[in-house]
């Protein structure tokens, strides 16, 4: 599983860097989820805008990315809940 996280100016605006933070605490700890399989990782990368926000009319920052999906207006609990729903998934 790949995270890409945004760090364009608005999305560290909206709380980029608060969701980095917190997903990076959740790959550090993954072993204290008993649901989550024994072994199971994710990649956390960081990615300079693409221009998502710049097309859109309304404000969708902060932008992260799970596999190829985005997600917009991202939230940590969103997006740790969508990490820890997908390590399951991969069992």
């Amino acid at each position: 599983m790949k995270v890409k996280i945004c760090t364009g100016t608005r999305c560290v605006f909206y709380g980029a860097d608060n969701i980095l933070d917190n997903v990076t605490d959740l790959k550090e700890s993954l072993y204290e989820y008993p649901s989550v399989p024994e072994g199971a990782d994710f990649e956390i990368e960081l990615c300079s805008c693409d221009g998502t926000c710049k097309t859109s009319e309304k404000r969708i920052a902060p932008v992260v990315t799970i596999d190829g999906e985005k997600m917009t207006k991202a939230t940590s609990p969103q997006v740790m809940e969508r990490i820890l729903d997908g390590l399951q998934e991969e069992e």
